[in-house]
């Protein structure tokens, strides 16, 4: 039995007896292939470097490296030369400046980027290096 979405009625076979049109078909879900890979959802951007584990397993710890202005173009250089060193970060809006992110389009607190500890140095290295 099969389903009119445009005359909405069930009728038998392919093709609607009142309009022509196409039928929908009752699908039974068992008879459905198993699904391969299936569908996954990440926040993550697929070239981001990964955030290390520790010996124990657990995401290393994140040391807070500095507070930058809150400008696209300040974020984007810093963050593509700790991904081109391989140096995975995150960024957190202090104080009240997610909110300030989204009325304003930026925080007027800054930005506060956190590094794994063992990278510490070499981001600090990093970020104070001028060219």
């Amino acid at each position: 039995m099969g389903y009119c979405e445009r005359c909405e009625r069930e009728c038998d076979g392919l093709t609607c007896p009142v309009c022509g049109g196409a039928l929908l078909q009752e699908v039974d879900p068992e008879a459905m292939p198993p699904e391969e890979g299936g569908w996954s959802f990440s926040i993550h951007h697929p070239d981001e470097v990964p955030w290390p584990l520790g010996p124990d397993g657990e995401p290393e710890e994140a040391v807070r490296l500095s507070n930058l202005a809150d400008f696209p173009s300040v974020q984007t250089v810093v963050q593509a030369r700790f991904q081109a060193a391989g140096i995975p970060v995150l960024t957190r809006y202090p104080e009240g400046g997610g909110l300030g992110k989204v009325y304003l389009g930026f925080s007027g607190y800054g930005v506060d980027l956190y590094v794994p500890k063992s990278r510490e140095s070499e981001a600090r290295a990093l970020l104070l290096h001028d060219e």
